[in-house]
């Protein structure tokens, strides 16, 4: 199974850098020049790192497997340089630093290079990092963070320091480490990372009895859960949400930098007819990439698999449907987010068998209240406080007429 359909790298490297950061907020164009030379050399350190994160956001969406990298080169107090990875399989940020400031005609003697992760020192898809560096004239090396990469993890820094190059490292660990916190689970894990987005009343709830759910929260609140597509291998949906919504699950509102592979969970066929596969938005593929998991003592018929294949859906059978064994398979396949959308069943098992990392929960400004009404953990058997698993509240923000809460699991 391919990844995520991404733009031609034409496109990725020339598109307008007006992108978002992970508020959803637009960046500024450019990064500050200069920055205020009184301030002290851990101070000036920091403020040019903020601005090689702004960088690296800027290659949203487009990068994944890889990290967010950006860098800044400065000489005597002036940014002579700037780059970032802007797309999977493209120069690092570091060599887009160095070419920008070679084809301003700057020379590199001197300078420092502030880069938001330890230049890499193996020779992938492109060059060593660190061979660029040592080859450039480049006194001092400021990162934000050491690469979590086992194949780099402080082998780059070392490199650099026993050149004779002055290296200082971890100056914004908590910065950078949010910054590709997707990256950082796969490598310390070996697992997709899960981020489970749900739309609630004030009062909790996902749904009337009725299952009626569209729309609980504002369009402010709709345009923000794009963003955060947007930024996933993987957006996962159950048969029920599949069937009662119809939805097309592509990234919009201006955030379609990739189009994210769409993935149904399927303990069984019972309900996807030739006729649901013909008409719903997930079955077509022209609007991004299907792939189908399910159990393989539920088999689909051969008309419906012969179906499915002929429209470009890709059906995988697994020993068992749980969010364990999905969560080996995308892994495995080189999905390295995923991002839950429902429904209530899909929402339920990742919850109970702890397999969420992130959750962005909307609230709008509806009460439901009937206590048939659908809930984000149905089947918990909490009795006491004691026993509720923790976890750690992030951000609560205002949008419009809604308010969405960020929060991670406690490791």
């Amino acid at each position: 199974m391919q990844k995520s359909e991404q733009r031609s790298d034409q496109t990725l490297v020339e598109r307008d850098q007006t992108q978002y950061q992970a508020s959803g907020e637009a960046l500024e164009q450019e990064p500050e020049q200069n920055v205020d030379q009184s301030l002290s050399q851990n101070e000036v350190d920091r403020t040019y790192l903020l601005e090689a994160v702004k960088l690296a956001k800027l290659g949203y969406g487009a990068v994944s497997p890889n990290p967010y990298v950006g860098a800044l080169l400065v000489k005597e107090g002036e940014i002579i340089g700037r780059g970032y990875h802007q797309y999977a399989g493209g120069a690092h940020a570091e060599v887009n630093a160095v070419q920008d400031a070679l084809d301003h005609g700057y020379q590199l003697a001197g300078a420092t290079l502030y880069v938001t992760l330890e230049p890499c020192c193996f020779r992938g898809k492109t060059g060593a990092c660190t061979d660029l560096i040592l080859k450039s004239g480049i006194q001092r090396v400021v990162t934000a963070m050491e690469d979590p990469n086992p194949a780099v993890a402080g082998k780059g820094h070392r490199i650099l320091q026993d050149a004779g190059i002055e290296v200082v490292t971890n100056l914004l660990a908590d910065q950078g480490e949010r910054l590709i916190e997707i990256f950082s689970h796969n490598q310390r894990y070996k697992k997709s990372f899960v981020t489970l987005k749900a739309a609630l009343s004030l009062d909790g709830k996902l749904a009337t009895k009725s299952r009626d759910s569209q729309w609980i929260t504002g369009e402010a609140a709709r345009k923000r859960a794009h963003y955060y597509r947007g930024l996933h291998d993987l957006i996962l949906i159950g048969k029920g949400t599949l069937l009662a919504d119809n939805p097309s699950l592509t990234v919009r509102y201006g955030y379609e930098t990739k189009a994210p592979t769409r993935l149904l969970m399927l303990n069984n066929f019972v309900g996807i007819t030739e006729e649901i596969i013909t008409q719903y938005h997930f079955f077509n593929i022209n609007l991004a990439p299907s792939l189908i998991l399910y159990d393989v003592g539920n088999p689909p018929s051969h008309s419906l698999e012969a179906l499915l294949k002929a429209k470009g859906v890709e059906v995988v059978p697994l020993a068992e449907i749980t969010p364990q064994s999905i969560l080996e398979y995308t892994f495995n396949a080189g999905f390295m987010s995923l991002f839950i959308e429902g429904g209530a069943g899909i929402y339920d098992a990742f919850i109970s068998a702890d397999c969420v990392d992130q959750y962005l929960l909307f609230y709008g400004p509806k009460l439901i209240g009937n206590p048939k009404a659908l809930e984000l953990w149905q089947s918990s058997s909490i009795e006491q406080l004691s026993d509720a698993p923790l976890v750690t509240i992030e951000s609560v923000e205002l949008l419009e007429e809604s308010f969405l809460t960020v929060a991670r699991r406690r490791r």
